[in-house]
């Protein structure tokens, strides 16, 4: 009898421990969900082609895009440089993945900037690159959504002006939320590496 209750009694203590530490798990991941951050947010900017695109556009590939300006004198040529670099070396490592990344470039200098501006610009890089930009108001918006920004120098004598700006390239997934982002001084390779990893 006494062997019974005590039986019972080691079920119960355990039957308690699992429900307080399930209770206690569940409160766990239900604060981490509510403190994540949403990175991105959808939009809708003007293609270097003429016309009007949203983020639905993409769906069903990876965007792989950079936040700058035409203008730029060098560090924009050499990111969508090195963006092009990892496109075709993945193109030959795996051109079935490769086809699922869309390189685009979005500009924040929408007063220079001009669609076909910006089609001229990606032209000297990979092929398959798309070009967007839109109003400041738009533009804000967006870049802010990625936790990133721009700001606008002083006009000189003949009206021309730098534009400071972040040098993330981002990467965002099949539909439409935010997968990583690489710094300036990840290499070629590393990306390539990265990409293989997550595109499916």
């Amino acid at each position: 009898m006494k062997r019974r209750i005590k039986h019972s009694i080691i079920i119960l203590t355990c039957a308690i421990g699992c429900a307080v530490l399930g209770f206690s798990l569940n409160k766990y991941i239900n604060l981490q969900q509510e403190s994540e951050v949403e990175i991105g947010a959808p939009f809708k900017l003007t293609r270097h082609t003429g016309g009007s695109v949203t983020d639905e556009f993409y769906r069903g590939k990876y965007m792989f895009f950079y936040f700058g300006f035409t203008h730029c004198p060098a560090t924009c040529p050499t990111t969508l440089l090195k963006m092009t670099n990892v496109l075709n070396q993945l193109e030959n490592i795996e051109p079935r993945k490769a086809d699922k990344v869309v390189p685009i470039f979005i500009s924040v200098d929408p007063d220079r900037d001009s669609p076909e501006i910006i089609g001229r610009y990606i032209s000297h890089f990979h092929n398959r690159f798309d070009g967007l930009t839109g109003t400041l108001e738009e533009l804000q918006d967006l870049v802010n959504s990625y936790g990133s920004y721009f700001s606008f120098g002083e006009k000189d004598e003949y009206g021309n002006y730098e534009v400071y700006h972040s040098s993330l390239i981002y990467f965002i997934g099949p539909n439409g939320r935010y997968v990583t982002h690489f710094d300036p001084n990840v290499s070629v390779e590393e990306i390539v590496t990265d990409l293989k990893q997550r595109v499916t």
